[in-house]
């Protein structure tokens, strides 16, 4: 599946009004002690719902047509095509890039306080080097990690410019002083095969999850095969994983794998003053795990 045909598909679905999109977007950056943050300011975000402080248990997945058996995502309408027998590509409804992607399993009971396996590496991959334009790929884990659906899915879209990740772009790229606990690894041409990457996710992962346990839970306890809350974030070149404690501050202060690396995305410019009230660099060492003083 090339770009330009995920591309002419996507505009077929903004055009038909099925996906929310503006590219009428402002950058809006706030220099918060060193890190310079950007919020993404997009109307498209007006009518998407607020992150829920308290979502429902497992068990509350709304039986809603038009949804595949187990999941609780509605990709009817949205679908661009199959990536693999275990994957298939869909517009995100409410979009904030173009194009704003989610690789969904096409098992509706997998789900999104997992960690990702060797399928969901393979799809990923397979989209994401056949890809022109840099992509990047994330995955929120678990409620704490900011996802607000069960079904299991990642996302992808266009690398936004000047992440606070954007050091690892370069061969001797120095890492700006971030408050919370990260863990990343530059990628070699020997590591980009799917079960390689895998290994590095997993080794990332364990680092992860000896900062992070015991600091949150993944939609209630006792989950089979619960991860820790984290965010997974992938380019051609580098590969991130971060844990979470908690998915927002409040409503309008919530942040995925990028709003974690200095890239926000908002609706309103009450929800950036609102950010700037909270503390920008502070509201992200809470959302985070914080780094304890050398």
């Amino acid at each position: 599946m090339d770009e330009s045909f995920i591309l002419s598909e996507f505009d077929k679905l903004v055009n038909s009004g099925t996906v929310i999109y503006s590219d009428k977007e402002e950058i809006i950056e706030h220099l918060d002690g060193d890190l310079k943050f950007q919020f993404l300011l997009t109307s498209a975000l007006a009518k998407k719902p607020t992150i829920q402080l308290n979502p429902p248990a497992t068990n509350g997945i709304d039986e809603l047509d038009q949804k595949r058996e187990g999941s609780d995502i509605s990709t009817h309408g949205f679908e661009i095509g199959e990536i693999s027998t275990s994957h298939f590509l869909v517009a995100n409804k409410f979009c904030w890039a173009r194009p704003h992607l989610m690789l969904v399993t096409s098992d509706g009971y997998q789900r999104q306080y997992e960690g990702l396996d060797l399928n969901d590496i393979k799809s990923l991959w397979s989209l994401l080097s056949t890809l022109d334009t840099d992509y990047v790929a994330f995955y929120n884990c678990g409620q704490d990690g900011g996802c607000s659906r069960l079904h299991k899915h990642l996302q992808l879209i266009p690398t936004p410019p000047n992440l606070f990740a954007s050091f690892l772009d370069s061969k001797d790229g120095e890492p700006p002083r971030v408050r919370f606990e990260w863990f990343y690894c530059r990628l070699n041409p020997h590591d980009k095969t799917p079960e390689r990457l895998l290994e590095i996710y997993n080794h990332l992962l364990e680092q992860s999850t000896k900062k992070g346990k015991g600091l949150s839970e993944n939609f209630g306890t006792a989950l089979p095969n619960a991860a820790c809350p984290h965010n997974f974030i992938l380019t051609k070149r580098w590969m991130m994983v971060l844990p979470r404690q908690r998915a927002a501050i409040n409503k309008e202060a919530g942040v995925n794998a990028i709003g974690m690396l200095g890239y926000i995305a908002v609706a309103t410019q009450k929800e950036i003053d609102n950010w700037i009230r909270l503390g920008l660099t502070d509201s992200l060492r809470e959302l985070g795990v914080a780094k304890q003083a050398a």
